[in-house]
């Protein structure tokens, strides 16, 4: 949930499947970790990444990304 303008990013690893849709839409925030899911680079990120966020959390297929 956001807090104070700002967005805390996680990636659940156990539901995570690894399908990098995450990287493709937001290369600056995730990445594929050495398990092959998806880990953050950064977690407290402004409202400037409100978009990349939401596209992100909402086109992973297992909704692993919460904010």
């Amino acid at each position: 949930m956001k807090k104070n303008n700002t967005f805390n990013l996680k990636v659940d690893a156990e539901i995570c499947q690894g399908t990098a849709y995450c990287v493709r839409v937001a290369p600056k925030l995730f990445t594929v970790g050495q398990n092959a899911t998806a880990e953050v680079i950064q977690a407290g990120l402004s409202q400037e990444y409100e978009e990349l966020i939401l596209e992100a959390a909402t086109l992973c297929p297992t909704r692993a990304i919460t904010y």
